[in-house]
């Protein structure tokens, strides 16, 4: 079995509060785009095993998920699984939970454990806050830690992403910034065309090359910052828009909005 797994961006991301659990209370916009990793799955009888292409990645997700998935269930099978990595790390564009989703929504349907999705989205939850919603598979207004969902439907768009050379680790990122005390908007005031980020002016002051970044990407449109980044993204209607764009940006790429994700066929 050899599945795509996309990646996200956030349209919207505003943090209200840190909460008794230590995690901290979100809104935001989840927006599925067409850059994918590839990852086959292929039965064995008990051991669960990770090839990765290009490189090792420390602590990677999918094994953790693998694991997590095969002690919740008790099942005997094992599996070998093939990553091909695509979606840059460290880039708020959310691979490996995607690929932590794709983990565990694949081996529930080889392994034949037969868990509904809420209870993958509960499992899903230990492992990481985004997990649950590329479990979800759709484009989704979300709450709480990001895993209580709210219908949306988002316009077809072309985003011309810019990928700095800087990386941003989420924890420090949640460590180190500041939560602003205005208050949050509502997914009312994001359909009419407000959105924010509470990490970009963390993320300008404390990373130069984003400032820059971010001055190149004006002359173009209004930049706005995935996650905690450090990917920033412009937001077209039309290809041809896009494409003009990256003629003035050239070292970027484009991408284009997914209504769901590949995953959901797997559920059905």
């Amino acid at each position: 079995m050899k599945i795509k797994s996309p990646a996200k961006l956030n349209l919207h991301l505003e943090v209200i509060k840190k909460r008794t659990d230590g995690f901290h209370e979100l809104r935001t916009v989840f927006q599925l785009i067409d850059l994918y990793d590839e990852i086959e799955f292929k039965l064995t009888n008990k051991e669960i095993d990770l090839v990765e292409s290009p490189f090792p990645i420390k602590d990677n997700l999918i094994l953790k998920a693998a694991h997590l998935l095969k002690k919740i269930t008790q099942t005997s099978q094992g599996v070998t699984i093939f990553l091909d990595k695509k979606i840059p790390m460290e880039k708020g564009l959310g691979g490996g939970s995607s690929n932590a989703a794709t983990t565990l929504i694949a081996l529930n349907k080889l392994w034949g454990t037969q868990l509904k999705k809420d209870k993958l989205m509960e499992i899903g939850l230990e492992l990481g806050s985004d997990i649950p919603f590329f479990i979800h598979s759709k484009n989704t207004w979300a709450e709480g830690r990001g895993e209580i969902f709210k219908d949306l439907t988002l316009p077809d768009r072309w985003f011309l992403l810019a990928f700095p050379k800087t990386n941003i680790s989420t924890k420090v990122a949640f460590n180190d910034f500041k939560i602003p005390k205005n208050s949050p908007l509502t997914k009312e005031e994001f359909l009419k065309g407000s959105s924010n980020n509470t990490f970009t002016n963390w993320a300008k002051e404390k990373f130069p090359e984003i400032k820059n970044i971010f001055g190149s990407l004006e002359k173009l449109g209004m930049p706005k910052l995935s996650g905690t980044g450090s990917t920033l993204f412009l937001s077209f209607e039309t290809e041809k828009e896009a494409k003009k764009a990256l003629v003035g940006f050239p070292e970027g790429i484009l991408v284009k909005s997914l209504d769901d994700s590949p995953l959901r066929q797997l559920m059905e």
